[in-house]
């Protein structure tokens, strides 16, 4: 009975009259299958055929009905695994191309570098004094930019395992705009670029982290440098709009493809370039971005018309709460007046060659140096004369540097001797690590030589302290 009124009198009574037998698979139908009055789905193949008398009279209509439901639901399940197999399979390929092209542009961009460097070594071994002094400024360019390269591939490691820590204040974004011009300017003086600021110095504060914040400015000032031409405009702004603070770069340059715009903040991608493009990249800086942005409580948009239209990359940033001036930040240049004398310093390292030319650069700087290549010599070394400074690689053989940094604090105490870490390691559950340690700085290779500078200045200053002064590494 539950059947009436969902269109199978009217087959029935079509055959009846027409004479024709009827057939039909996978119909839905709603019936009481369980004998509860609850209607449910249920497909049905079936057949209505007439039935004739002697005379070739109709008197009825056989049916023959097969629920079929658990076989269609079967295929509707096989369809929809293997649309998501061919799905999955497709996303595999691209991922897999994407995994390729990267590969491919991480070797372009770290031999474009390397390939200079080998040249000036070759002309430093000719022994040509001006070549000499040519070449150093070369070395020195480009193995920043290796660092830089390699800093990226950490940034985003560290974002995705969700590793980054921010160091929150209340900041103008005005401070965040001047460290990001800083830092891109290089590159947009090098195209001769035209670049208009608009950002008041107060009233545009945020709480945030100033150095991720200027690497998030920065980015998008390179980006903007990268896909600008020479002479072209790149323009910051930043304004209040409502409870956040939006900052926007704009630029006239090459702009993005319609559909490139959803995909450029995902990491590896990047507008296709000429092969004799002259800036290059990993693909990583508007990921960072991202990343950075969302780790703030904000938001990225980006907007172009089109290619050669240019483009305008927004980041919104909740307003600051509160109106307090930010804390201003020890530089090192500023710390670099510091009191400097002859220390006495331990270098501890199993790569040879980093170990010689540390020495070489503090022995310039006129202290006094001990070298060892593991935890033994070093034990053994300081055990002659405990020096003011021990700078301790981490990766070292039989003992590593976490434990050689607790015998020699165990051994010596915290203020006669001052221990820096010096690694490849820079996680921040490497720099915990360290400090559970007993280290009192900790230093990731290459490391900065004006920092380095600064630590040693500040180990200098107290040892002409008196006894009892407050500490600089406190």
């Amino acid at each position: 009975m539950e059947l009436r009124g969902q269109g199978f009198d009217n087959l029935l009574h079509e055959v009846m009259r027409s004479g024709t037998p009827y057939r039909a698979r996978a119909t839905l139908a709603r019936v009481d299958k369980n004998r509860d009055g609850i209607l449910q789905d249920v497909y049905f193949d079936f057949v209505y055929s007439p039935m004739r008398e002697a005379d070739g009279r109709i008197s009825g209509t056989l049916v023959f009905a097969f629920d079929v439901s658990e076989q269609l639901s079967a295929r509707r399940a096989a369809e929809t695994a293997r649309a998501e197999a061919e799905q999955a399979k497709a996303e595999a390929e691209a991922a897999n191309r994407t995994k390729d092209e990267f590969l491919a542009m991480l070797g372009h961009e770290l031999r474009n570098p390397l390939a200079p460097i080998l040249t000036a070594l070759e002309l430093m071994s000719a022994g040509d004094p001006p070549s000499d002094e040519l070449a150093r400024a070369v070395i020195h360019r480009q193995v920043g930019h290796l660092v830089r390269l390699v800093d990226d591939l950490l940034d985003v490691s560290r974002i995705a395992q969700g590793q980054v820590a921010l160091k929150k204040q209340v900041v103008e974004l005005a401070v965040v705009v001047a460290k990001a011009i800083e830092m891109a300017s290089p590159l947009i003086e090098q195209f001769e670029q035209n670049l208009t600021v608009d950002v008041a110095s107060v009233g545009l504060a945020v709480d945030g982290d100033v150095n991720r914040l200027a690497q998030v400015v920065s980015n998008l000032l390179t980006n903007a440098a990268k896909y600008t031409g020479r002479g072209g405009a790149i323009t910051i702004r930043v304004a209040r709009e409502g409870a956040e603070v939006s900052l926007s770069v704009s630029d006239t340059g090459v702009g993005i493809a319609p559909e490139m715009l959803p995909r450029v903040f995902d990491m590896f991608v990047q507008e296709r370039q000429s092969i004799d493009r002259s800036q290059g990249g990993l693909g990583l800086g508007l990921a960072i971005v991202r990343n950075l942005v969302k780790a703030h409580g904000g938001t990225t948009s980006v907007r172009s018309e089109g290619r050669g239209c240019g483009s305008v990359f927004t980041v919104s940033l909740p307003a600051a709460r509160s109106v307090a001036s930010s804390v201003a930040e020890e530089t090192p240049s500023r710390l670099l007046s510091v009191t400097s004398e002859r220390l006495h310093i331990l270098v501890v390292d199993d790569n040879e060659d980093a170990a010689t030319m540390l020495t070489l650069y503090l022995r310039k700087q006129g202290h006094v140096i001990r070298v060892a290549h593991d935890g033994p010599s070093a034990l053994r070394a300081v055990a002659e004369l405990v020096p003011d400074v021990a700078l301790l690689d981490l990766g070292l053989p039989v003992m590593d540097g976490y434990e050689l940094a607790r015998r020699l604090r165990e051994a010596y105490g915290h203020e006669r001797l001052r221990l820096v870490a010096v690694t490849g390691y820079g996680q921040d559950k490497d720099r915990d690590q360290s400090r559970e340690a007993g280290f009192d700085l900790h230093l990731v290779k290459p490391v900065d030589r004006n920092l380095l500078k600064v630590a040693l200045g500040r180990v200098a200053a107290e040892r002409a302290q008196a006894t009892g002064a407050a500490s600089p590494w406190a």
